[in-house]
């Protein structure tokens, strides 16, 4: 599959990090279907993102975050705590269980900058906020900046297309060029994913089963690869959504 002529596509999808779908469910539809596909959605093509995140007024703490991340490698959370020089600040994570919960600290330093490390030990849509562990009595208190991050796991995947077009997956579509999809072992047809490469991200269906080979997890549609800048086997990063279709008929 690897070794044929590859057509690129002509835009450039991405995720909206902004999205509630990260946190497990996904609460809206990713596009229109296509026709000829088999009833199969289109992924949503809209701005790509910039960051996560969180200021409030003037001279109050802000906090900056990258929009993506994965799951083991380090998070830095950069911003401003006014009038905080030289004291402790703490990262915390949201947790929907037992609520904030500390994840690491540093030191402002004397321009009232920080930058802060967190080791990515979980996937989903992370929720995010900073601290001073101790206010002074006389500082004018301001609520915690917050922000997010998308965490992906790592994953490796494969494309396919050329010498498959017009063959019929196995969740009942009909593979084109301008499909978009991925294929996996043991996911349900129509379940949404969303995959991350070289910063950019997209959310697509399973429409096929596969790869069978090697340590591979996903088969990339040729469509899918073109909008991510995918050219060869690699890895890239994953996050299940769930379902938000009926799958086509088998």
């Amino acid at each position: 599959m690897l070794g044929f002529r590859r057509h690129r596509a002509t835009y450039v999808a991405v995720l909206c990090t902004a999205c509630a779908g990260c946190t497990g469910t996904a609460t809206a539809a990713a596009g229109t279907a296509a026709p000829g596909t088999g009833g199969a959605l289109m992924p949503q093509v809209i701005a790509p993102t910039t960051g996560g995140a969180g200021y409030g007024d003037p001279n109050t703490p802000s906090l900056v975050v990258a929009p993506v991340a994965v799951v083991g490698n380090t998070v830095i959370a950069r911003g401003t705590m006014p009038g905080g020089a030289r004291r402790q600040v703490v990262l915390q994570r949201l947790d929907k269980r037992r609520g904030w919960r500390n994840v690491a600290r540093t030191r402002v330093r004397t321009s009232d900058r920080f930058a802060v490390r967190w080791r990515a030990d979980r996937s989903g849509r992370i929720t995010l906020r900073v601290l001073i562990t101790r206010i002074q009595r006389t500082t004018v208190s301001a609520p915690p900046p917050v922000a997010s991050v998308n965490v992906y796991r790592p994953a490796l995947a494969t494309f396919y297309g050329p010498g498959f077009f017009g063959r019929q997956t196995a969740c009942g579509q009909v593979l084109t060029p301008d499909l978009h999809g991925v294929a996996h072992k043991r996911l349900p047809c129509g379940t949404l994913v969303a995959i991350t490469y070289a910063g950019r991200e997209i959310i697509v269906p399973v429409i096929d089963r596969g790869p069978f080979n090697g340590d591979y997890s996903w088969d990339l549609t040729q469509a899918t690869a073109d909008a991510l800048g995918f050219t060869a086997s690699g890895e890239i990063g994953y996050v299940r959504l769930g379902p938000v279709q009926a799958p086509a008929a088998q």
